[in-house]
């Protein structure tokens, strides 16, 4: 039987899911569904751990002619301990809930919180049952915690804090992201000296720095996913290749401009037998200074040649081969 509390928490998913569904139709808005979604869903866990828990809200009636109670020998019970393993699947699911608000990203760093936490809870839960006795304690530690739940660990702390720092980094200035790493860099290892210098430290205070870690990366993952990356600078769209077509022994271009301080690309075009090549000179002659000459080959065959452009003014392009072969190159001021 459901008690009252249990029941005001399905009323309130009920509402949720409502009002999820209304907000869809009316605003047709990702995000707002999303958190409808979540409390109407957290509610109904609530509501199911609520009802598994505790007492009925009221007793039951007890006949007037009913003898009194029989008294029986009672013996204090030890105090059960306290966990954190609740604030951390609290966490994990405020955190699941604004990742698939957010982005998919978060949404899967907060998918696996849950299931971290849910396990952890699950074995504090456990651990304080008749059932774990010492030997089970042994058994499980050597042959799931040391060989797999260990590596696994390390793993996924490893990939939390290279995303996080990732998000981080990308979302900051330049400068910031070199002086962030830096820090935290430092931070990490001065953390891994401290722990290592201290080889009886208890495995709980290693576990809470490294859930320290954890909720600190993936809070920096959150802010850098919403604050988004900075704008990286796009490098210069490379320019259309001018084509030279040499045919019948002459160049069908007679003319070439391109701008100073850029590559020049030129896709050559040789569709005669004999071999042609296209050669960039500094005036004409046999004394001129060679600015670019490129590959020589024959038959019907293109090659592209690319070289920086030089300074503005005007030279000549020629066939190696064939001095007949020739046109005018100039060199313009850029934008």
């Amino acid at each position: 039987m459901l008690s009252l509390a249990s029941k005001l928490l399905v009323a309130i998913s009920a509402t949720g899911a409502a009002m999820a569904v209304a907000y869809g139709f009316a605003v047709d808005e990702r995000a707002g569904v999303i958190l409808f979604v979540f409390l109407a869903a957290a509610g109904v866990i609530a509501a199911i751990a609520l009802g598994g828990a505790t007492v009925p809200d009221f007793a039951e009636p007890v006949p007037a002619d009913a003898p009194p109670p029989i008294r029986h020998a009672t013996s204090i019970a030890p105090p059960q301990r306290g966990s954190g393993w609740t604030a951390a699947a609290a966490a994990a699911v405020t955190l699941l809930a604004v990742g698939a608000a957010v982005t998919w990203e978060v949404a899967a760093v907060g998918a696996g919180a849950v299931v971290i936490a849910t396990a952890g809870w699950f074995a504090r839960v456990w651990s304080e049952h008749p059932s774990w006795t010492p030997r089970v304690r042994d058994r499980v530690s050597s042959r799931f915690l040391v060989p797999i739940g260990l590596p696994v660990a390390s793993v996924l702390l490893a990939l939390t804090i290279a995303f996080s720092l990732s998000r981080t980094l990308l979302a900051v200035s330049k400068n910031g992201a070199t002086l962030a790493a830096l820090v935290i860099g430092i931070v990490i290892l001065g953390a891994c000296a401290w722990v290592a210098s201290r080889p009886r430290m208890a495995s709980s205070g290693i576990v809470a720095l490294a859930a320290l870690a954890t909720v600190s990366m993936a809070g920096m993952a959150v802010t850098g996913a919403v604050a988004g990356e900075r704008d990286f600078p796009h490098e210069e769209e490379e320019h259309e290749p001018i084509k030279v077509v040499a045919h019948e022994v002459m160049f069908e271009e007679s003319k070439i401009t391109v701008a100073a301080d850029e590559e020049v690309v030129i896709e050559f075009v040789n569709l005669d037998d004999v071999y042609h090549n296209v050669a960039v000179y500094q005036g004409e002659g046999p004394e001129s200074k060679p600015i670019f000459n490129g590959e020589g080959f024959a038959g019907e065959d293109e090659r592209t040649y690319r070289f920086e452009a030089p300074a503005v003014g005007t030279y000549t392009f020629v066939c190696d081969f064939h001095e007949n072969m020739k046109g005018t190159f100039v060199v313009e001021q850029g934008e």
